[in-house]
């Protein structure tokens, strides 16, 4: 497997351990240390792998585990309201282009109608 198609798997990577992390942050960081688990192979080790995206996701989905399961994570316990991190845009999750926003218009405007007609 080539270098660029290497690193065309970073996007499904990232979905995956922030999925899993629920931070983008660290879900960047797992990704990143994958890579760099991936690079310090031998050039032979990596060309005996069979399916190197199948080997760089259970890499990163391992590396997410640990972070999971480590002392820190079971250290930290937040008390206040969980606000989520904010999404990153559609178009860096799917490639493609972002939903219509006429489509949240008429949505918003029938639950409108919905609560005013409740609260007559």
């Amino acid at each position: 497997m080539t270098t660029r198609a290497i690193i065309s798997e970073r996007r499904q990577l990232i979905n995956l351990a922030y999925r899993l992390l629920g931070s983008l942050a660290e879900a960047e960081d797992a990704v990143q240390e994958t890579y760099a688990r991936w690079y310090a192979l031998p050039r032979d080790q990596q060309e005996a792998i069979e399916f190197p995206s199948a080997w760089l996701t259970t890499v990163t989905s391992r590396i997410c585990f640990n972070l999971l399961g480590s002392a820190r994570a079971r250290r930290e316990r937040y008390v206040g309201e969980w606000l989520p991190e904010p999404l990153p845009d559609r178009t860096e999750w799917t490639g493609g282009t972002p939903a219509d926003p006429s489509d949240r218009s008429r949505s918003t405007s029938r639950s409108t109608w919905r609560f005013s007609s409740c609260s007559s």
